[in-house]
């Protein structure tokens, strides 16, 4: 068991530990793969055993309560960097989102993730040379685009818990992929620019990266996303992703369509520089062979609605909430979007920490 008794967030030191990058099998030898496998065992994410699903219970409980803490000490807003876990080191994607979080980081925010690799890391590595100049970020990019892929690791295992013996290779590639985000790591510097991670159990074949400063990290999945969207109250950048960000826009669209006032509606911002998020995929024999989203017409018809339904405001009062819902790759933008709503994101923020109600109705929501 990880040292939750600590009463504080996990350091990437603490889930990495025991990892040998000289070591064919040295990925399976940290503690976040040694939690997997028993959780695994233990029967996932409906453990078998009472005593299990207490001690997990318990675990997340404690990795909430240490959030909180966090977020109080630390006091800044919060921004959700969004995304797939797919996109490679190497892809176009990965370097638009480092870049841009490089970007927001200097204006002072938080940045947050769900932990892993892919637009996850991106965001992450991004942060990590925030205090640098672009030169050293593109240095990292490169460096990590050597290694741009860790495998597959879906169904590891044998019923007795073992590694199966054709997951060696795809275990091989993600001791590499780590061996060289631990190089880039050490090139940045040795005090991290703060940022969050909050990772989860249940998606154990995403591994873990070690670019974030802290890792709320949880066997629940649904708490997880909770704390993931919550929390993410200076707004949302959603680079591009597959079904785990689709449930995270639509959380975050289910919150929005409840706002009272424009002031309280979260800023959603997806951005992608080659454009799925305004394109449908195009399909051949049943394949993908181009890809794409299109949500640019979707989701503000769904807020629009929402709030329409609700609160009858005119096309002038209804644009200040729509006004915070954009498809754009400018960063300007983004940036601007971002700072007009950063003083309620700090209050609602400390709303929250307190204990005190919140200015949209959560209760009537899944995620109350």
């Amino acid at each position: 068991m990880l040292p939750t008794m600590l009463q504080r967030l996990y350091a990437a030191s603490d889930l990495l530990d025991g990892f040998n990058p000289f070591d064919e099998l040295g990925f399976t030898l940290t503690r976040d793969f040694e939690v997997f496998r028993q959780f695994v065992s233990d029967g996932g994410p409906v453990p078998s055993a009472l005593e299990t699903r207490l001690s997990q219970a318990r675990h997340d409980a404690t990795i909430a309560d240490a959030l909180k803490r966090f977020l109080k000490d630390v006091g800044r807003p919060l921004v959700g960097f969004m995304g797939g876990h797919a996109a490679k080191r190497n892809s176009p994607a990965f370097a638009d989102i480092a870049k841009l979080a490089w970007s927001v980081a200097q204006d002072g925010y938080l940045i947050v993730t769900g932990g892993g690799p892919g637009v996850m890391e991106a965001a992450h590595v991004g942060v990590a040379f925030s205090r640098n100049g672009m030169d050293d970020l593109e240095r990292a990019l490169a460096n990590l685009a050597a290694t741009p892929d860790y495998g597959d690791l879906d169904d590891l295992f044998e019923n007795d818990g073992s590694l199966k013996k054709s997951k060696r290779k795809d275990v091989m590639a993600a001791r590499d992929w780590l061996a060289a985000a631990l190089d880039v790591r050490s090139a940045a510097p040795s005090t991290l620019p703060l940022s969050l991670a909050i990772p989860t159990w249940l998606y154990g074949a995403e591994p873990t990266m070690p670019f974030a400063t802290h890792y709320a990290k949880y066997y629940q999945n649904s708490l997880r996303e909770e704390a993931l969207v919550n929390n993410s109250r200076a707004g949302i950048i959603y680079g591009r992703g597959g079904g785990g960000t689709l449930r995270e826009i639509f959380q975050d669209v289910e919150r929005n369509y409840y706002a009272k006032d424009a002031e309280n509606f979260t800023p959603m911002i997806f951005f992608d520089r080659g454009g799925y998020w305004l394109r449908s995929a195009v399909y051949e024999r049943g394949k993908v062979t181009s890809y794409g989203l299109k949500l640019d017409e979707t989701v503000p018809e769904i807020l629009k609605f929402g709030i329409c339904s609700r609160l009858s405001p005119d096309e002038a009062a209804l644009r200040p909430f729509l006004d915070k819902l954009t498809f754009t790759d400018d960063v300007s933008v983004i940036k601007d979007v971002l700072a007009k709503h950063s003083g309620v994101a700090k209050r609602n923020m400390s709303f929250a920490l307190a204990g005190e109600s919140f200015r949209i109705p959560t209760l009537r929501m899944n995620r109350a």
